[in-house]
C-alpha cells in the first residue's frame, strides 16, 4: 500500500472483500466483469471502494476476441468475479494484510519548551544529588 486509506476505505477493507483483492496486488489475476466480458492482467493498485487499476492487460470481449492493453482501471460496480490464483494461500496473506492495516503509526513527538525544562531540571537535580 502507497497510500494512507481514510477511515472508511480502511473499514471497507477490513471488513469487506476489499481486503483479499487488495492482498492480490502484483499478481496476476483474470477479473469477469458484469458485461460478461472479462480482463487478465496484473493488479497495480486496490483502493478502499476495491476499483482495480492494472497493466500489461488483455481485455476479452463477449465473442471472446482478445484486446492486448497497457493499462485498465475498472471500478468496484462493474466486477462481478476475481479469480484468485492456486498458489496464492489466502488465510495467511489476509493476517498479513490486517495486521498491516491496523498498524498503529507513531508520529514524532516535538519537543516543547515545557518539557525541555521539566527534563532540564530533572539532570540538574540528579547531577546535584551526585546520581548521575
Amino acid at each position: 500500500m502507497n497510500r494512507d486509506f481514510d477511515r472508511k476505505e480502511k473499514a471497507y477493507s477490513l471488513n469487506q472483500l476489499t481486503g483479499l483483492v487488495q492482498c492480490l496486488v502484483n499478481k496476476n489475476v483474470l477479473i469477469d466483469l458484469q458485461n460478461e466480458t472479462s480482463v487478465a492482467g496484473t493488479i497495480v493498485h486496490v483502493d478502499g471502494y476495491m476499483n482495480v487499476s492494472l497493466k500489461t492487460v488483455v481485455y476479452i470481449d463477449q465473442l471472446g476476441r482478445q484486446f492486448p492493453m497497457d493499462n485498465f482501471m475498472t471500478g468496484a460496480k462493474y466486477i462481478r468475479y476475481v479469480h484468485i490464483p492456486k498458489e496464492m494461500k489466502i488465510k495467511p496473506e489476509l493476517e498479513e494484510h490486517i495486521k498491516r492495516m491496523t498498524q498503529v503509526k507513531q508520529k514524532p513527538t516535538k519537543r516543547t519548551f515545557k518539557t525541555k525544562r521539566a527534563q532540564e531540571n530533572q539532570l540538574r537535580t540528579l547531577a546535584e544529588n551526585q546520581m548521575l
